[in-house]
Formats: structure tokens, sequence, C-alpha cells
């Protein structure tokens, strides 16, 4: 008799954490992922010390055929071997985040939409944990949901960042409060239409009954229009108009109401919240020329923010790889603020199609290093030099961390030669 396991596609952190966890729970445990570099072997080998059977670099199917139980990482493809295998054999396929919830005795915040879930999500753990609660942190943001929920009790609330590629095979998961910021064109090259994205966005309600709490913008149409689709009560942060607070810092707020605090307490908090690295981080000036580290804008939509949010005249350092966005959207920001862009990445031949004719000066770069000397040598005084990629990161860095983190240190030595 063949003895019963559960797989688990993709090793990654997610998935790495995902096979702790199951072991711990006495399970049998296969992982197999279709990369073979360095980083996953030495998680390979780490997992083979406590039991689990780990192939890299392929998928043979007489490895992942029979398992009771499909588990998939955020980062593996729709279209993977295996999850197509499930999906075909009609067997179960469930995300991380869905296994981890299956253990969770604790109260769940999920966050989720297109821009700001890293802000809003780090800004409510962080007011909460001051006001008291016993309250966890994970979720996309880089701590595995299943690396901590063996440690949680039921009087402890979990906030989780969740992306859409973590909300792709949810079935029973369930949060307490479910909050959807915003709606925007994003990853176009793992969905075909925007509605496949929304819908899976929408996948953050859908199990959540009437005694449960949905925080949303109605002032979005593309969002308004599937409310009906919701059966929790629902607030809408568009109603907050007397707060002079942006729409990031209101479902803050709106969390922090749910949850019992005070608004006296809750405004003077949110007051105090310091933005976040990678972004709209402001490293500082050089010979009078600003530096923000905008990393974590990885679409037009977080780019055409940032540059509204500038007073002065910016020079865009922009591109990594396209996520088929339509980066046109930008056109009227650049007319009115962009003096120069400097494109790097595999995206900038695109990007310079798009937007190359709303801007003076365009200029192409091998590599991050020579896009900061370029964009500080067309830098006025009083001007700012904003990285705003409006694209993934995956071409040229790790993640957009790398990515914020190496043009720091290149402004850090730009410094130093200044000084």
């Amino acid at each position: 008799m063949r003895e019963e396991f559960f797989c688990i596609i993709g090793l990654g952190k997610s998935g790495f954490s995902a096979a702790e966890l199951l072991v711990k729970k006495g399970i049998k445990v296969k992982v197999t992922d279709l990369k073979n570099p360095p980083s996953l072997r030495k998680k390979a080998s780490s997992l083979k010390k406590i039991g689990v059977e780990v192939e890299l670099g392929n998928h043979r199917k007489d490895f992942y055929k029979g398992a009771s139980l499909y588990v998939v990482s955020p980062g593996v493809d729709k279209n993977n071997p295996v999850v197509e295998y499930a999906k075909k054999e009609n067997l179960p396929l469930i995300s991380e985040i869905e296994l981890a919830w299956m253990y969770c005795p604790s109260r769940i915040i999920a966050i989720t939409g297109t821009n700001g879930k890293t802000s809003v999500s780090t800004y409510t753990y962080q007011i909460l944990k001051k006001s008291g609660f016993s309250v966890y942190l994970a979720g996309n943001i880089g701590l595995p949901f299943s690396q901590i929920v063996s440690s949680l009790k039921f009087k402890d609330l979990i906030i989780l960042e969740i992306s859409s590629f973590q909300l792709e095979n949810i079935v029973y998961f369930h949060p307490y409060i479910a909050v959807l910021l915003n709606i925007a064109p994003d990853h176009l090259d793992r969905y075909r239409k925007i509605e496949e994205y929304v819908d899976i966005k929408f996948n953050v309600f859908r199990n959540q009954i009437q005694d449960d709490i949905a925080i949303l913008n109605l002032s979005q149409n593309i969002v308004k229009k599937r409310v009906e689709s919701i059966s929790s009560n629902i607030l809408d942060v568009n109603d907050l108009r007397n707060l002079n607070m942006d729409l990031n810092e209101k479902f803050v707020y709106s969390i922090g109401r749910v949850m019992g605090l005070e608004e006296e307490y809750l405004i003077f908090e949110i007051q105090k919240l310091k933005k976040l690295k990678h972004r709209m981080e402001n490293l500082g000036a050089i010979q009078g020329v600003e530096f923000i580290n905008d990393s974590k804008a990885t679409n037009p939509h977080s780019t055409k923010w940032a540059l509204n949010s500038i007073s002065k005249e910016v020079v865009l350092i922009a591109g990594g790889r396209d996520k088929k966005t339509d980066f046109k959207l930008l056109q009227d920001e650049f007319s009115e603020k962009v003096k120069a862009m400097v494109l790097i990445g595999e995206a900038k031949e695109k990007i310079l199609i798009s937007l190359g004719g709303f801007v003076e000066v365009v200029k192409l770069a091998n590599d991050l290093e020579e896009a900061v000397k370029i964009a500080f040598d067309i830098a006025d005084p009083r001007d700012t030099v904003l990285l705003s990629p409006m694209c993934a990161s995956f071409d040229m860095f790790k993640d957009y961390e790398d990515r914020g983190n190496k043009f720091k240190k290149i402004v850090q030595g730009l410094k130093k030669c200044s000084s």
C-alpha cells in the first residue's frame, strides 16, 4: 500500500515553511521545484534532514503523482505542470496561506490591493501592537504565515499582507477583517484580463459571514460593481471625508476603529507614522539634488502616485521586468513633472515608446549604477532624482528590496565622492 503524502510545489520561503509546518504535524512531505540554484539546494539539504523528499530542476510525474494534497507556493507559474496535473485530475490544490489558515486558532486581518499593502499592513501592526494587542505580521510582507502559525494562540491577532498570487487557490480561508485597498491593472503577464485579476482579489471576501467586516474604497467603480457579492458588514473608507488623512491612513484608521481603538488615539498615532523603506524613502540631497527611493513602485499606478507627491522637477529612473501594464496612463504626469528619465532593464524599450515623447531628455543605461550617475549629471539643484521603476525587479535584482538597497548604496557612494 502506497504511503500518503502532501506535495508542495515551489521551494521558496513559503514552500520551505509549509514543509516544516507539515513535518511538525506528522505528515509525510514531498517538495518539487523546477529551479536548481545553490540557494534552493541549501534549503533542500535542510529539509532532507527532517525527512522531506525534495526534487530540484525537474517535475517528474512519478515523484509528485498520488499526493493527497497539493500546496502551491505564490511564486509558482499558473501553468506549472504539477498545478495543471492537480487541476486536471480534480485533486485538492491550495495556497500556502490556506494551509497555514487550517492550523490557525487566531483572528485574521487580511489586507490586499494593488498598491499600499505593505504600508497599511505595517502601520496597522505597529498601532495595534502599541495599543496592547498580541499581534503578529506575516504573509507577502516576507514572513510566511506557515512559519509562525504553530506558535499562535486563540487570543492572538494575525495581520496578513496578501498578494493576488496567494489568493488564487483559496478554498475556505476566512479572515475576520478583509481589506481591499484598491484595484489597478497589474500582473497582466499572469492574468489574461483585468476582470480575472479583480476576481482573484475578491477571494479575500469569499468565505466571510455576516459577523465579519469588509473594508473597501467604493469610489472605485471596478470595486463598487462587485460589492453585492460580499456577505459581511461593509465599511467604505470613502465615507471618511472629514478626516485629514490619505487613503492608506483611512484604511489603518478603519481597522483600528473596528478593533475598538478610540478615534483620538488613532488620529494621534497615525500622524506619527513614518514612511517605510523603499516607499518614497528620502535619502537626502547631494549638491542640492534630492534622492528618493521608491523601489516598491512595481507598477505605473504606484509611480503615478509618487510623481503626484513631489512638487519639484523630477529626473526619473525607471524600468525592469514588464508586467504587461499600460505605461501610457502616466502621460499627463510625465508632461507636467518629469524633466528627464533614465531607463534600465527589460522594459526600457517599451517605456521609451510609451512615454519618450512626453519628456525632453531620455537616456538608456546598462545598469542601476550607470543610471544614477546619468540622472545626477542631468539634475539641477532643487531637482529630485526618483527611483520609481514601474516594473518588477526580477530581471536584474533579487527583489524590490535588493533593488532599493543597491540604489541607496550607490547614492551613499555619490555622497562620499561629492563631500
